[in-house]
């Protein structure tokens, strides 16, 4: 469980040996053919949860699509991220190293330049965390001290292309 910054802002982290700021995420232009696209989708599972019965989908459907496009008028926010000696602080969040089980960087400018860390706890999400203008070989030299990289794996997941794809995020 990663410990918040925030509640404990004297947990020591240990000494910095990378650091750097990215954006939260990345403004994406959608088209009207997009919103259309996806107002009529909304409207179509909205209508069958309506006809069938099922009003608490239809109450969620609602909830979702007010918050996400509230989302989308929000600028990003900018986020620090430190490589330490004793973990990885990514914003207000701190894993230690012990916490995590391995990573790997997934490096095709200009689309992709993440680095993935995957905790050890299989109920934890994987740390996604954008690289910006960081040397993706500084990064993995910074980390194989202290965590094994999967050489397996060197693209990014199928769930964030997806995600990509489809313009949602």
């Amino acid at each position: 469980m990663p410990i918040n910054l925030n509640l404990d802002p004297q947990a020591h982290i240990g000494t910095t040996r990378l650091s750097w700021t990215f954006k939260e995420f990345h403004p994406i232009k959608r088209s009207r053919t997009w919103w259309l696209t996806a107002s009529g989708l909304s409207l179509i599972m909205l209508i069958y949860a309506v006809f069938s019965g099922n009003f608490l989908f239809a109450l969620i459907l609602l909830m979702g699509a007010i918050l996400f496009v509230n989302e989308t008028k929000r600028p990003p926010r900018s986020i620090d991220c430190r490589i330490t000696s004793n973990g990885i602080a990514v914003g207000k969040k701190f894993w230690r190293w012990s916490e995590l089980k391995d990573f790997w960087i997934a490096y095709r400018p200009p689309e992709i330049t993440n680095l993935y860390i995957q905790p050890k706890n299989a109920l934890d999400p994987r740390l996604t965390i954008p690289l910006a203008d960081n040397n993706p070989i500084k990064v993995r030299e910074s980390l194989k001290d202290y965590l094994t990289e999967d050489l397996s794996r060197e693209d990014e997941p199928t769930s964030e292309a997806l995600t990509r794809l489809l313009k949602l995020q």
